[in-house]
């Protein structure tokens, strides 16, 4: 069984990412989702007002909590609808949205996490949406990172973008070789290094490590990395990306927060980061 682990907060953006789960699980068949909300309330926001003081009480936090299970079912129901044989799971926390998808990792085999990217035009819309690589670089599990007018589509061909000069120390092969076994699909391997052409050694280095996928390989010559890869992904008609958010990869850019908003904000199919 595959489990997908979905944080929500009733946002347009975590919605859909939930949605673009259930279809997946309906392709999938033997999956289960698990919907999880974190609400998270300090000792600070005990003692002071709110902005429109109101005070937090434990009556208020009690209240808050129903609330916030009823939408879960709610969304639960929606998500039926999608898939009626789907298994899904809520899940309440009263942890930050990091701590409580580490807990939930920790507690039970998780295979992928789907977070919402906000996009362009909604930058505040989801806090999950808009800590969507915070949280891909924290968490010890892929993570799948579903743009605001992606639709699931059957994965029939993948782009793994990596920077082939540095491929040994970048690729995460258990990771990759977990994804692409559940999958019949085309590979293809985008060299990210400016075009910039690898030699003999380096080459078998990358043929042998990729030999079981069969995919070919390509060359980016376009000066701007994210937008050569959405492009190269546009022009092949791929159904998703695949990253790699460690050091040395091209995701090493994501510490910066206006350069990993881009790729997710830019393609029009989901990225997936893997990790070791």
């Amino acid at each position: 069984m595959s489990t997908y682990l979905v944080p929500v907060d009733f946002s347009k953006t975590a919605n859909h990412a939930a949605k673009y789960a259930a279809r997946l699980s309906w392709a999938m068949k033997d999956s289960k989702i698990i919907l999880l909300n974190a609400y998270y309330v300090s000792d600070y926001e005990m003692l002071l007002p709110t902005p429109d003081l109101l005070v937090t009480t434990d009556d208020r936090i009690a209240e808050e909590v129903v609330k916030r299970r009823e939408a879960l079912d709610q969304l639960k129901n929606k998500l039926l609808e999608i898939n009626p044989e789907a298994d899904i799971e809520v899940s309440l926390s009263r942890e930050t949205i990091l701590r409580s998808i580490i807990e939930i990792v920790n507690r039970q085999p998780i295979d992928l996490i789907i977070i919402g990217s906000n996009g362009k035009k909604a930058k505040d819309e989801s806090d999950i949406g808009s800590n969507a690589i915070k949280i891909s670089k924290s968490s010890p599990v892929p993570v799948l990172v579903v743009p605001p007018k992606a639709q699931y589509q059957s994965i029939r061909k993948a782009i793994l973008a990596c920077d082939f000069k540095k491929v040994k120390e970048v690729i995460p092969m258990n990771a990759l070789k977990n994804i692409l076994s559940k999958h019949a699909l085309e590979l293809l391997v985008l060299n990210i290094n400016s075009g910039e052409k690898i030699n003999s050694n380096e080459d078998h280095f990358l043929h042998e490590m990729l030999r079981d996928f069969s995919p070919s390989y390509h060359y980016s010559d376009h000066p701007d990395t994210i937008k050569g890869i959405v492009q190269f992904a546009k022009a092949e008609e791929a159904q998703i990306i695949i990253a790699l958010p460690k050091k040395y990869s091209f995701f090493e850019s994501l510490l910066h927060e206006s350069v990993s908003h881009r790729l997710t904000i830019k393609s029009h199919i989901p990225v997936l980061l893997l990790k070791d």
